[in-house]
C-alpha cells in the first residue's frame, strides 16, 4: 500500500504556492496565482487596516493594461458585524481628507450591500480621473482621513505605502513609478 501511495504521489505535478504574503511598516501585500491550462496570471493586493477596521486597498491582475494607461484603484471596503449594518451606505459621498494639504481632498461614492452570507458590505469607488491623483496623495502622506457624511470612519496609516505600491505593482510585472503630485 505504501508503495501505490508513493507512486501516487510522485504523479501529481508540484502546484505552485497559491499566495505570497509581505509586509512594510503598517502595510500588508498578498499575490494570489490564478492558473489555468492556458494562463498564468497574477492578483497583486496592498491594504492596511482590518481586524474590526475598514481596510483600504488597492489591487492589480496581471493580465491587465497598467500605468501609465490605467492606474489601481484606491477603495475602503467595510464589513459590518452580523446583524449590524454598514457606516457607509449606498450611494453616500465618502471623503478622503489627507495630512499633507486639508484643503485638498477626493470624494469617491459608496456601493453598499450584503454577501453571500448576509453580512452588510460597502466600498467606495472613485471616479477614473481620480485614480492617479489619489495614488499620488497618498505617497505624499502620513495618513488620511476617511469621512462618511459628517462622521470619520477610519483614519488609515500610510506608513510603508510606497513600499506595499511598489511591491504590488513589480510582483503583478508593472512600472513602478508613480509621477509626482
Amino acid at each position: 500500500m505504501r508503495l501505490i501511495t508513493a507512486v501516487a504521489l510522485t504523479a501529481i505535478p508540484a502546484c505552485p504556492a497559491l499566495a505570497t504574503d509581505w509586509s512594510h511598516k503598517d502595510w500588508r501585500v498578498s499575490v494570489t496565482v490564478h492558473e489555468t491550462t492556458e494562463d498564468r496570471h497574477l492578483t497583486c493586493r496592498a491594504s492596511t487596516g482590518g481586524d474590526g477596521d475598514p481596510v483600504l486597498a488597492l489591487s492589480v491582475y496581471s493580465g491587465d493594461v497598467g500605468p501609465p494607461y490605467s492606474y489601481p484603484m484606491a477603495q475602503v471596503i467595510e464589513r459590518a458585524p452580523r446583524g449590524y449594518g454598514t457606516a457607509m451606505q449606498q450611494g453616500q459621498p465618502v471623503d478622503f481628507l489627507f495630512d499633507f494639504d486639508r484643503g485638498f481632498a477626493i470624494t469617491a461614492s459608496a456601493s453598499a450591500g450584503f454577501d453571500s452570507e448576509g453580512i452588510a458590505t460597502a466600498e467606495t469607488q472613485l471616479r477614473p480621473q481620480d485614480h492617479l491623483p489619489m495614488l499620488q496623495a497618498m505617497k505624499q502622506g502620513r495618513w488620511v482621513e476617511i469621512w462618511a457624511g459628517n462622521d470619520m470612519l477610519y483614519e488609515a496609516s500610510l506608513s510603508g505605502f510606497t513600499a506595499a505600491y511598489g511591491k504590488m505593482m513589480d510582483s503583478c510585472g508593472f512600472d513602478l513609478a508613480l509621477p509626482p503630485r
